[in-house]
């Protein structure tokens, strides 16, 4: 095994064992249902429920263990719920806790979020040792309503980049194990800032968003088993992220994401792996990279999308989001099938195959990447009608919009990988001789005669084990 990847490994496992440990000296312990006089009932589709809302917070309030029982009906919930530190959030088989139809606002949080947009967050007070266990966590959407409609910090919006069911950031140890999501509008679970993170069998059902969507300044982060249908990414890493998509930015460390299975009729068969350069607003900057990461057994996906990405811009008369391509090292991708049967984004220069803009891989990089490896990639290819795809390409993108007017990527983008090693790749079933007919540096030349649509993307060296 490289000793890079040993080492994520075994840093990854002292991790888990310390959030075990945590969470195994937390004692004193409730049922939900013991706070049944802080119910209250209300009216949803003319049928009157029990509001669950004011006793998880006193349940949690009082104690270190919540424990949820099963039950014939929902445990409805009418505004956001704070964890506290030092918390275990227990779900029987059979527990569905489901937002009322409306409700705009997140599920849960813990207590001391902070906004690191326009600043570090100062982490002079975080939270700690907080696990949510079982269960099955429910939103009353029929579909995604977009940003600033459901899954808002609180209905001020005070927190903008948040959009999502569940919560966290500015915290140490956060365990999620045996969650099931349904019909979530936003992302089903949000954090960045964060260390020691645990998460394990999770599953989507009809959710319409990104799954799990982790941001930046985050470490030691393993998750493993997770399935389902989602809107969009079943898991993110976007170190650099868009504002309305995140509080949180900088760099991520030390991860493992294993055995990640999307399922066939989800929308979108991506995976966005985002590195990037961030600003603050005094003017100061962030590298928002990626270190130490296994991406390993994963099926479903057929683009995994590591590169800078602003948000879309005129040509004329506009200007791209500040900033910069990202860095990386030692990336593992490993046990990955690929069937590569349409460009994940259906612009006209990928389906019309457009000799210069036109390359599409399952692996799209856009950042400064040291150390790269692939083992074990199963990939299907379709020359014949996408003569530029490819196992992974390096560079900048380009396409355009409104009759020529708007910029989707951002062609002014010129990155380096270092070196990349290779070992037992099949496309279409055979290993090839040769693999650089399966690899493409993409180079623009003023594509968008607008003097920033310049860039080139660069491979140093190339190792390849047949």
């Amino acid at each position: 095994m490289n000793p890079r990847k040993a080492q994520i490994y075994a840093s990854l496992e002292r991790m888990t064992a310390a959030n075990r440990a945590a969470q195994d000296a937390l004692t004193r312990e409730a049922s939900l249902t013991d706070y049944v006089s802080h119910v209250r009932t209300g009216m949803q589709d003319d049928t009157e429920i029990r509001i669950w809302t004011d006793a998880f917070r006193a349940a949690l309030a009082e104690n270190e263990i919540v424990r949820i029982p099963a039950s014939a009906e929902p445990y409805y919930v009418d505004d956001s719920i704070t964890i506290p530190s030092n918390r275990r959030i227990f779900a029987e088989d059979g527990a569905v806790i489901r937002q009322m139809k409306g409700v705009r606002v997140l599920m849960f949080r813990n207590e001391h979020t902070a906004d690191g947009t326009h600043a570090p967050i100062a982490a002079d007070v975080r939270d700690c040792n907080i696990a949510i266990c079982g269960g099955r966590w429910e939103e009353s959407n029929t579909g995604r309503a977009g940003y600033g409609r459901t899954g808002m910090y609180d209905m001020e919006r005070s927190f903008y980049g948040v959009s999502t069911c569940m919560f966290f950031n500015n915290m140490d140890g956060l365990t999620l194990t045996d969650l099931t999501f349904v019909h979530t509008a936003g992302f089903s679970v949000q954090m960045g800032d964060i260390t020691n993170v645990l998460i394990d069998n999770i599953t989507f059902v009809e959710c319409f968003a990104d799954g799990l969507h982790i941001n930046g300044n985050t470490e030691n982060v393993r998750i493993t088993n997770v399935r389902g249908q989602v809107g969009d990414d079943l898991v993110a890493l976007n170190m650099y992220d868009w504002q309305n998509s995140s509080v949180d930015f900088g760099p991520m460390k030390t991860v493992l994401c294993e055995n990640l299975d999307l399922s066939a009729d989800s929308h979108y068969k991506a995976m966005r792996i985002e590195p990037g350069v961030y600003y603050y607003d005094d003017n100061s900057s962030v590298d928002c990279g990626l270190y130490d990461a296994i991406i390993k057994n994963v099926r479903g996906i057929n683009t995994f999308k590591l590169y800078y990405q602003t948000p879309a811009y005129r040509i004329i008369g506009g200007e791209p989001e500040r900033g910069g391509p990202g860095s990386g090292d030692y990336l593992f991708f490993e046990d990955i099938k690929i069937d590569l049967n349409a460009p994940i984004d259906g612009f006209r220069e990928y389906t019309e195959s457009d000799p210069v803009r036109g390359a599409f891989a399952g692996f799209e990089f856009g950042a400064n990447i040291g150390h790269l490896f692939f083992e074990n990639i199963d990939l299907t290819l379709y020359p014949e009608k996408y003569p530029y795809s490819y196992l992974f390409c390096v560079g900048p993108k380009s396409c355009v919009t409104g009759n020529g007017t708007v910029e989707v990527f951002d062609p002014y983008v010129s990155c380096e990988v270092g070196t990349v090693e290779l070992t037992d790749i099949r496309v279409n079933g055979v290993q090839p001789d040769d693999i650089a007919p399966y690899i493409r540096a993409v180079t623009f030349d003023n594509i968008n005669n607008d003097n920033r649509s310049t860039g080139s993307g660069t491979i140093a060296n190339v190792v390849y084990h047949k």
